[in-house]
């Protein structure tokens, strides 16, 4: 919590000393957060037996879902909506690099299409967010009928956040497959470096590409890809739909527009699978320069999450 303060306190002072609205740090509920970080392992937080030692607080039991690799470093006690969970961030983790196949692609990232490969490949998403809209709708009516304070809602409270964590974890099942199957088939894999954070503020497209999670799925393939020894590479997206993959000669067409015909060479093809490789192949040319290269960061901690058998306490 002081890490915390300290940061809201930094970041206060560096406004004031830019000349932007100060915004002086306000104080927080005990809602506000939901985890607490122990910043060296072995010193308040150690494993003992399979058991997690903390101190002030005791010994608890851990279900654990994989044997722990590397190093400890950290250690993060995080409350969701079904329990608690442990996260540990290792150092030196070892590698389990995949046997080369020689293939590379392409990925452009959509809406219409989760993802478009530069063979032609598309992936589509179900779209879990916009097919449990109606269950969250309910879930979150019955929060507001509730009394501030009471039991029934500290209930309620606990239900949407069971809803809202499905949604997730479903979404968060989605990227993981796509991701080891884009690793497993591909030495190199080039993407749009997106900017989602700007791309969000479009009030028409913000609830799609949220439920897409294109941000969480990238971060999700560049770690699976430092694992395998494989390569995650970033390219600039300009003009990767509006160019034309056959001759290079720039087509102008709007969002609504979602085939690619070139009126020079004749090339004729998806919007999408027309940008995947136009992005292949400007990846390809930058191999040698200044590249995004994901296998290069070895030293990249790597996160194990654990369940902790301790119930989860209502929040309001």
């Amino acid at each position: 919590m002081l890490t915390r303060l300290e940061r809201a306190f930094h970041a206060f002072f560096r406004r004031v000393k830019n000349g932007e609205t100060p915004d002086y740090p306000r104080f927080q509920g005990s809602s506000r957060y939901h985890s607490f970080t122990y910043k060296q392992f072995g010193n308040g937080a150690t494993l003992d037996n399979g058991f997690l030692l903390l101190s002030k607080i005791g010994r608890i039991a851990v279900r654990w879902s994989r044997p722990l690799e590397g190093t400890p470093k950290t250690v993060t006690i995080s409350r969701e909506a079904d329990g608690w969970y442990v996260c540990f961030s290792c150092a030196n983790v070892p590698l389990q690099p995949l046997p080369a196949t020689g293939q590379e692609t392409g990925i452009d990232l959509g809406i219409e299409a989760f993802a478009t490969l530069s063979t032609g490949t598309r992936i589509f998403a179900p779209g879990w967010y916009r097919k449990a809209e109606r269950a969250l709708k309910t879930a979150q009516r019955r929060v507001s009928r509730r009394k501030k304070g009471s039991n029934r809602r500290r209930k309620a409270v606990t239900l949407l956040a069971k809803a809202h964590q499905k949604v997730k974890r479903q979404r968060q099942d989605f990227h993981h497959k796509t991701a080891l199957a884009l690793v497993r088939a591909n030495d190199v894999i080039y993407h749009e470096n997106l900017q989602v954070r700007n791309m969000v503020k479009n009030h028409h497209l913000a609830k799609s590409i949220s439920d897409a999670g294109w941000a969480t799925f990238l971060t999700i393939l560049s770690f699976k890809a430092v694992c395998a020894g494989r390569s995650v590479i970033a390219v600039p997206p300009a003009f990767t739909s509006q160019k034309c993959s056959g001759c290079g000669v720039l087509v102008y067409k709007g969002l609504s527009v979602r085939w690619h015909s070139c009126p020079e060479c004749g090339t004729s093809l998806h919007r999408d699978h027309n940008a995947a490789k136009n992005i292949e192949r400007l990846g390809q040319s930058r191999r040698g320069g200044v590249a995004v290269v994901a296998s290069e960061n070895r030293e990249s901690p790597a996160c194990m999450r654990e369940s902790v058998n301790t119930p989860p306490a209502p929040t309001s």
